[in-house]
């Protein structure tokens, strides 16, 4: 992980997926945007992806998207949140390196409009995922 650029507006999952918050929004009231960390994707070049469709939903907690790195290994990306994909990232489909090289900004996954029922309840804050690396270790 690089240190010091865990961003403090995003949430974070224990298998290393991330999803965006606005300050001072209801929580399902747009999309949000969501990805994969960096530690995910340490030292690994990324030649691929494979994104959820557009209009499909997807489940907190469950596989969602796959991104494919030289080495011909998958790295696994769990949804953050459940909710109804409404885009995708089509800048890191077509340069899929911009995942590993700007994982929190140009490099985000797909945007997510979240269920009614969904929550932020489970995320982590930035610090207690930096707590939950440091744990790792």
């Amino acid at each position: 992980m690089r240190a010091g650029k865990i961003p403090s507006d995003r949430r974070f999952t224990a298998t290393h997926s991330w999803l965006a918050l606005a300050p001072g929004q209801s929580f399902a009231d747009y999309p949000l945007r969501a990805g994969v960390t960096d530690t995910a994707l340490d030292e690994i070049e990324v030649v691929g992806l494979e994104l959820p469709a557009v209009r499909s939903t997807i489940e907190a907690g469950a596989p969602c998207a796959l991104v494919w790195t030289s080495a011909r290994t998958v790295v696994t990306v769990f949804a953050p949140i459940s909710g109804l994909v409404t885009m995708t990232n089509d800048d890191a489909l077509a340069n899929p390196q911009l995942v590993a090289d700007d994982p929190f900004h140009r490099g985000w996954l797909f945007a997510v409009l979240p269920s009614p029922t969904s929550s932020a309840y489970g995320l982590l804050t930035p610090a207690q995922y930096t707590h939950e690396l440091s744990e790792a270790v």
